[in-house]
């Protein structure tokens, strides 16, 4: 077989398009590499910058506001009972001429609470009503003494935001005011002796079996008295049993006015308190049982399904 041969100029041809060939590869692998190079270098200002980028994207998904009316909780405070019964501050009684002996000084209240749950349970609107009876007796010397008596009864009215609303289902965290409005009756006796006249102690004429007390007696009462003043409260409620809830709430208190006073000054106020100061801060422990309203739901799942119907 003959051999076939090229010309010379052909030959030199297929070498230069090799060579072309190969140079042209030759710079697109390098730019490929280059570029993965350049895209795994990444400097940390770069990354960082990447990461807050993706982190702002990211929205937190929040549960949308809704109006409904979620539930009642009515209880009483544990606090007053407790403090009076074992606390009393005064506990020396002052004796009445011709008169039974009087107890020992004593201050007892009530108070009862209820709140109902708005939005999922975000605000609440508070009310408090109680009832107030104290009486303070001071002995002096041995002809001279009195008696201070104030009873009435008092409300409160205000909102709570429970600011933990998203975290927890039942439990509340609060903070919110109140106004309280408190109607209240007084009286003060005092008794004493005629230092001009001299003074003999309470004695027992045996000849007729009486008491026979030098002493005088006097009074003064008022009736009609109001007083107001504001509250910032504090305080959490825990779900305990079931629907049973424990608590407290700290007052800070703001004495407003007393209306009413003529003769005699308030010295203890329904629902506030004492009066030597306009400010007081007061902490109460509640009880509580809570009425779930769940005929929302109710009506919610019954419009979706009745929307569906319509829309097929």
């Amino acid at each position: 077989m003959k051999s076939t041969k090229f010309p010379t100029t052909m030959t030199s041809k297929i070498s230069i398009c090799k060579l072309v060939f190969l140079i042209a590869a030759s710079i697109f692998a390098f730019n490929t590499v280059y570029a993965q190079n350049k895209k795994i270098k990444i400097s940390p200002d770069s990354l960082k910058k990447q990461v807050s980028d993706s982190l702002k994207a990211i929205k937190k998904v929040k549960k949308p506001f809704k109006f409904t009316v979620d539930g009642v909780r009515v209880g009483f405070d544990l606090s007053y009972p407790i403090t009076d019964n074992l606390f009393s501050p005064f506990q020396n009684s002052i004796p009445i001429p011709n008169a039974t002996p009087v107890a020992p000084s004593y201050k007892y209240r009530y108070e009862g609470t209820a709140d109902v749950g708005f939005a999922q349970n975000r605000f609440f609107a508070v009310f408090d009503y109680g009832f107030s009876r104290v009486e303070r007796d001071r002995k002096g010397l041995n002809y001279t003494g009195f008696s201070y008596n104030a009873q009435g009864s008092y409300f409160r009215l205000g909102a709570d935001y429970n600011f933990m609303h998203r975290t927890f289902k039942d439990e509340v965290m609060f903070v919110g005011f109140r106004y309280g409005i408190a109607s209240f009756k007084h009286n003060f006796t005092y008794y004493g002796a005629s230092e001009a006249w001299g003074y003999f102690p309470p004695r027992l004429i045996l000849s007729t079996a009486t008491i026979v007390d030098d002493r005088f007696v006097g009074t003064i009462s008022e009736a009609g008295l109001s007083a107001t003043w504001l509250e910032i409260v504090l305080g959490l409620k825990v779900n305990v049993w079931k629907q049973l809830f424990l608590g407290y709430t700290a007052r800070f208190m703001l004495l407003s006015k007393v209306n009413g006073e003529n003769q005699l000054i308030a010295n203890d106020l329904p629902g506030f308190g004492s009066t030597n100061k306009r400010v007081r801060v007061v902490l109460n422990y509640y009880i509580s049982y809570r009425i779930a309203f769940k005929s929302k739901g109710k009506l919610s799942i019954g419009k979706k399904i009745l929307e569906d119907k319509i829309g097929k």
